[in-house]
């Protein structure tokens, strides 16, 4: 036992911390633990996040390049999935989006519920087409990104698709 935990057991609790567990706050916690901020107080804290970020542009560059790639905490030697990483894309984002706003339905069974981008060509034959081995190189590739290679479809109908079982 460490000497402040032996220190503690001989003096006991004081008032503070007795008031702190009535509350259901654990020993040794942050005293603000299980404090719900207000959505006030919340909105402006992330238009002010929005607001520095805007002017320091430069400054938000450089810290995500410090913990990016092999510089990250959990980098592992690139072995995650390029698939799933240029899914992760806001780029990819905004494709989807784009389609369904395109569409507005399922082109195949016309259901307006549940609805997601399919591509036509699938992504990993365009990454293996067009040489891509990072996300940067996807991001600049103008094909993935080509709307008419897409097509919105319900989720029914994308499982039908892909040859897997739909379960509600």
């Amino acid at each position: 036992m460490g000497h402040r935990n032996e220190a503690q057991a001989k003096a006991g609790l004081t008032d503070a911390q007795l008031t702190a567990l009535s509350l259901g706050r654990k020993p040794g916690t942050n005293n603000r633990t299980g404090y719900k901020h207000r959505e006030e107080s919340k909105r402006k804290a992330s238009e002010s996040h929005k607001a520095w970020c805007a002017a320091n542009s430069d400054k938000v560059k450089a810290r995500s390049d410090k913990t990016r790639g092999k510089n990250h905490y959990k980098w592992k030697g690139g072995c995650s999935r390029l698939n799933a990483a240029i899914r992760c894309l806001t780029e990819n984002r905004k494709w989807m989006n784009a389609v369904k706003a395109r569409d507005g339905k399922c082109l195949v069974c016309g259901s307006t519920e549940k609805l997601e981008s399919h591509h036509i060509v699938p992504l990993a034959v365009l990454v293996g087409v067009h040489g891509i081995t990072n996300r940067e190189q996807a991001r600049e590739c103008k094909e993935l990104w080509d709307l008419e290679n897409g097509m919105t479809v319900c989720a029914r109908c994308h499982y039908k698709i892909h040859g897997r079982k739909y379960e509600d």
